[in-house]
């Protein structure tokens, strides 16, 4: 236990003075920023957005039509035209309010027609206009835009089958957090596991595994290794988690277009739509259980990457024993993509067991659908048993690859080492 806890402080030490800790920590705090905002920084420094419009038409279809485009903020009029020039240009539409596009509306046989002049032609197409499909059977039947709107509106009630969400919007949420949650563990096991792999290769390497396996354990060497890296990840994603929590409240105003919100600032209604938000969206029980399967997880991977490290005598090596050990990793996160979709799915339900592959599967089930509460123990005692069996494997063959040089060790003396 002694050494266990000198390689482990010795670990932290070193990892938390590394110039590539910090980087890596702050450049994830930097990626994960401009994801939450690039799309408000590009609104603000776009000249022209698709929605912002010319409406052009005679004065009663303007009427008509302007309470249709604006009813549900898809669009926005800038500027209100008799008719457009001849030849519509971009000028033209930067002299209009910055506008995305014209729109000129004339009725040719008793039907409705709309010419659209668009700055970006894939921006536009029929499903944007089914705003205007009142106006178009109110000039074929003569019966008021308003009342055909009106008489075309479906009462609608949604009965969710899992009751975890309250509404649709909570639903999509609470995806979209999971998703982020769970492209961090992907990338904090990829990243912290292959930096434990190369800190052994280069002690290998070097020769100073032979000073150390000469003072210490080769179990209390790996564990403190290990441990130490998984902590370092620890605190790393909770910087990650808490940048984003930090700007998260904002984004979700904006995307769930609560504009008079957002747009006064300084005041708590401006945080207070997008809190709610995410509150009712994600139980706190969720981040719970990501640290939980974060942490299992990562000794899992961790453990297994110092193994085949362990097994190389360059670091040229890495490259053969990196590809084998990185295809669960790989294959999990990808699962996890299909969980978030159908999340009670048998084979999705049969991954969550599945050691190494559990700790993406399991926790994506509990951030989007009710999750029995034995299932959920299950995989928790699943990849309890995995980290301890991992380290077990994983140890055995450190003791031996660490004292080999040249050829690797055969299949054969890696079993014989198992089993002594």
């Amino acid at each position: 236990m002694n050494e266990f806890r000198i390689v482990l402080g010795a670990e932290l030490m070193r990892k938390l003075r590394s110039r590539i800790f910090w980087f890596a920590t702050i450049g994830g705090v930097i990626v994960i920023a401009l994801l939450v905002e690039a799309p408000f920084f590009f609104a603000s420094i776009s000249h022209a957005s698709s929605s912002d419009v010319i409406l052009a038409g005679t004065p009663k279809l303007r009427a008509d039509a302007a309470p249709l485009l604006q009813a549900r903020r898809d669009y926005r009029i800038v500027a209100s035209v008799d008719a457009l020039p001849a030849h519509v240009t971009p000028e033209f539409l930067e002299r209009n309010g910055h506008a995305g596009a014209a729109l000129a509306l004339s009725v040719h046989g008793g039907r409705l027609r709309i010419d659209v002049y668009p700055r970006d032609l894939s921006a536009f197409d029929d499903v944007q206009f089914r705003d205007l499909v009142p106006l178009a059977v109110a000039l074929s039947t003569g019966l008021a835009p308003a009342r055909v709107e009106a008489n075309a509106k479906i009462d609608r009630a949604v009965h969710p089958l899992d009751a975890k969400f309250k509404d649709t919007r909570a639903a999509s949420l609470a995806k979209g957090v999971a998703f982020g949650l769970i492209f961090m563990l992907y990338l904090a096991i990829i990243l912290g596991s292959q930096s434990v792999m190369a800190a052994v290769a280069e002690e290998k390497t070097s020769r100073i595994a032979e000073i150390l396996i000469a003072t210490l354990e080769p179990a209390a060497l790996l564990y403190g290794k290990t441990i130490a890296a998984a902590l370092v990840a620890f605190v790393q994603v909770g910087l990650w988690i808490a940048t984003a929590a930090a700007l998260l409240p904002q984004a979700v105003v904006g995307l769930t277009g609560s504009a008079a919100a957002a747009g006064s600032a300084g005041s708590a209604a401006t945080a207070s739509p997008g809190n709610d938000a995410l509150l009712s969206s994600l139980d706190p029980l969720v981040l719970v259980a990501f640290l939980a399967f974060f942490v299992l997880g990562y000794l899992q991977y961790a453990s297994i990457y110092a193994a085949a490290a362990s097994l190389v005598s360059r670091t040229e090596e890495l490259g053969s024993v990196t590809t084998p050990v990185i295809i669960p990793v790989v294959a999990a996160f990808f699962i996890a993509q299909y969980a978030l979709v159908e999340p009670n799915a048998p084979v999705v339900i049969a991954c969550s067991f599945v050691p190494f592959l559990s700790p993406f599967v399991a926790f994506t089930r509990l951030a989007v659908a009710n999750v029995p509460a034995w299932e959920t123990a299950a995989a928790l005692l699943v990849n309890v048993a995995t980290v301890a069996a991992s380290y077990f494997v994983a140890g055995k063959i450190y003791k031996v690859g660490m004292l080999l040089y040249g050829k690797p060790p055969s299949l054969r003396q890696i079993v014989a080492a198992l089993r002594g």
